[in-house]
């Protein structure tokens, strides 16, 4: 055999190989190798720096600093409404004390959905992630007003809303559920069920119990040293979800 021969099935088989290595590691479940992914924080007075934090940190040390992006928006005291720009209160509904919805409240459906969405628009724009994910920590102000029949529906409007603006269909999510300090109270329980079957329903869905994170005094809140846990929690939460989405492409190849 030539050496011209002899050098190009050396050069052959090389390409072979290094082509394998290169297919092997595209198929890998391992998220450290699956690209950036962007993280979309919101909701109401829980959804604390805090828990930013907490959640921050565990990413980081799961997939590299350089491969993931944070985005929060918070505001307390609001329920669901000042995300969903077209919600609906149950038929009848009545503020408790406070009588009928007036037209100036329902002006104020979707306002906070407006900067929680600039600042994921920014991060998102012209960078390729591998996932998207919306983490949500609300439904107290909810809960206590008895507004749990009208959660469901809202939530999947504000998350296929969150889609269509981002033009990405394959957005996971993690609720929180909240925390145990009004068991008495039927709104409260009705809330609290709410968000385990958005999470339970979904394929791309998953929820985390916040119950052992707080004492009756601390009311609907946690204590200070606790929201670092809570963000923790839904990490790994939003990591399990990731290396789920990963095997099943291993699976579909």
């Amino acid at each position: 055999m030539s050496h011209c021969l002899i050098a190009f099935k050396f050069l052959k088989e090389s390409f072979l190989l290094v082509f394998l290595l290169a297919l092997a590691c595209g198929l890998s479940a391992n998220p450290k190798k699956s690209g950036h992914h962007l993280f979309i924080l919101s909701g109401q007075s829980n959804m604390t720096g805090g828990l930013k934090a907490g959640f921050v940190k565990t990413v980081e040390d799961t997939f590299g600093k350089d491969k993931v992006m944070v985005v929060h928006h918070s505001k307390s005291g609001r329920g669901i409404r000042f995300w969903d720009k077209d919600y609906e209160f149950p038929e009848n509904y009545r503020f408790p004390g406070k009588g009928v919805p007036s037209e100036r409240t329902k002006l104020q459906h979707g306002q906070e959905y407006g900067p929680l969405i600039e600042k994921a628009r920014e991060a998102y724009d012209g960078k390729p992630f591998y996932t998207v994910t919306f983490v949500w920590m609300q439904g107290e102000s909810d809960g206590g007003r008895g507004l749990a029949p009208a959660y469901e529906k809202s939530f999947l409007r504000l998350l296929g809303r969150i889609k269509k603006d981002l033009e990405r269909k394959d957005i996971a999510f993690v609720v929180g559920r909240i925390n145990d300090s009004r068991m008495s109270d039927p709104n409260w329980t009705a809330m609290r069920k709410v968000l385990v079957k958005l999470a339970e329903d979904a394929e791309h869905g998953e929820w985390i119990d916040t119950d052992d994170l707080s004492d009756p005094e601390h009311g609907v809140h946690f204590p200070k040293e606790n929201y670092e846990k809570l963000g923790q929690r839904f990490a790994q939460k939003a990591i399990t979800l990731i290396r789920k989405k990963n095997a099943k492409k291993v699976n579909e190849k």
